[in-house]
């Protein structure tokens, strides 16, 4: 704790504690809504209005084994113009996260994925993490649907939905 003067009283402050942020984000789904500072709209390169993030594998495969219930949906309330972000771990795994549904382009747009995360080149087993990003365009509802597939399984190369499922992830985005 910190405290300080403001007009004439102490106004105390707290840092943020990394233990209570890691275990937010242990959770494996963080979302953050409201503004951006990415001028109007929130697309200008920088943060999105509503920042999403995949369960990490170790999850999805709980989920897949029936260790664990599988994932609940979750919603996004956007206003037309604002961004929605969902960061992927993208690991060199025989499993993982793959968009088989971007919902109603007549209310979202797709945006360029963008890596947040990199692994240093000839890295064995080293992922990263990228950034799918929408912004959306028109008044409505729409689902994104992501599946964790077994890779091994897929019967056309380039199409997630051709592999085996063993857990998704439903993102429900309202925007108006």
């Amino acid at each position: 704790m910190r405290n300080r003067r403001s007009k004439g009283r102490t106004v105390r402050s707290a840092a943020v504690l990394p233990a209570a942020l890691a275990a937010v984000l242990a959770t494996g789904l963080v979302a953050l809504t409201g503004c951006s500072s990415g001028g109007p709209g929130g697309s200008g390169g920088g943060p999105p209005a509503a920042l999403l993030a995949l369960p990490a594998d170790l999850e999805a495969e709980a989920v897949a084994g029936g260790k664990q219930p599988a994932f609940e949906p979750s919603d996004v309330h956007l206003a037309v113009g604002r961004t929605l972000g969902m960061d992927v771990r993208v690991a060199p795994l025989p499993h993982g996260w793959r968009l088989v549904d971007g919902g109603d382009t007549a209310l979202l747009r797709r945006d360029a994925d963008s890596k947040q995360s990199t692994c240093a080149p000839n890295t064995a087993g080293c992922g990263h993490t990228v950034r799918q990003s929408w912004t959306a365009t028109a008044a409505g509802s729409t689902t994104l649907t992501w599946r964790y597939v077994d890779f091994a399984s897929c019967k056309e190369a380039q199409n997630p939905a051709s592999c085996r499922t063993m857990a998704s992830k439903e993102v429900r985005v309202t925007v108006g």
